[in-house]
């Protein structure tokens, strides 16, 4: 609202500074990733918030050849402890990060999963609705320097959806630049899911074969993916970020096989998103 009632002349000296104030030194690229487990470990002890916009791509369905676009709005409130540990409360988040030792985390969250309805694609007609649940997310990773090992288990805690249980095992690289103004982060993992996820998101159901003409589809337990991220962050100052990020997810196995991807979808698909950061 401030910034808002000034004229552009007179805002110009202050966005400046905002801007353009001295870079974050000697910092921990890990611990500067907001996706990282090891993001805010070297914060101060207290209160951090953060905010966050702008615009998104992705595909309109897991597995879908077309894409929507829109604006995403984030929101975070974390406390560290003196001990290193970290609780977040963020837009559809809630958790924690525990420090079990400065070379192993443990990160317990539960995160609302939006459901998908068939008017989202037309390649949907027909098919059941998947409803919201609630996720959870559960991680220990593994420090080596700059890189992170890690393994993930993502259960439907409420059973609505009937998505069963996900697993992912990864690794990631992080860094800064020279300057530290630029950090660069890539993740690659593998993802598998049990047979009542895989028929939730891939399989076709008697009924809904009669309604849209696809083919009866009954996967069963097994890999769903494999996904590479690279994303890069300009820091304009130690409170503001420009952060970009892209995924690509390749499908396997019956996730591949499913009629939602061979016949009507692509087995690679892409996520981008540029957002501007502050944190304070």
């Amino acid at each position: 609202m401030f910034l808002a009632s000034l004229k552009p002349l007179n805002a110009l000296p202050l966005l400046g500074l905002l801007c353009f104030a001295t870079p974050v030194h000697a910092a921990d690229p890990l611990s500067l990733n907001p996706d990282s487990p090891w993001y805010a470990s070297g914060f101060e002890t207290g209160w951090h918030f953060e905010l966050g916009g702008g615009p998104e791509y992705e595909p309109t369905y897991a597995g879908s050849d077309k894409y929507i676009s829109g604006l995403a709005i984030s929101a975070r409130a974390l406390y560290r402890t003196s001990g290193g540990h970290r609780y977040y409360v963020s837009l559809g988040e809630l958790g924690a990060t525990f420090q079990l030792s400065q070379n192993m985390q443990l990160l317990a969250f539960l995160e609302y999963e939006e459901g998908r309805e068939d008017e989202e694609d037309s390649t949907l007609t027909g098919l059941d609705t998947i409803d919201a649940t609630v996720e959870g997310q559960f991680m220990l990773a593994r420090r080596m320097g700059s890189m992170t090992f890690y393994g993930v288990l993502q259960p439907d805690l409420t059973g609505d959806a009937n998505k069963g249980l996900v697993w992912f095992i990864g690794a990631g690289y992080d860094r800064l630049s020279a300057d530290e103004r630029w950090r660069t982060s890539t993740t690659f993992d593998l993802s598998g899911a049990d047979s009542e996820y895989m028929h939730t998101e891939f399989g076709i159901t008697a009924e809904e074969s009669q309604r849209t003409g696809y083919a009866i589809y009954q996967p069963g337990s097994g890999l769903k993916s494999l996904t590479w991220n690279v994303s890069r962050e300009y820091y304009f100052s130690d409170r503001f970020s420009l952060l970009g990020s892209m995924d690509m997810e390749y499908y396997l196995s019956d996730a591949a096989d499913s009629p939602l991807i061979a016949d009507e979808g692509s087995e690679l698909t892409f996520e981008a998103s540029l957002q501007l950061r502050y944190r304070f």
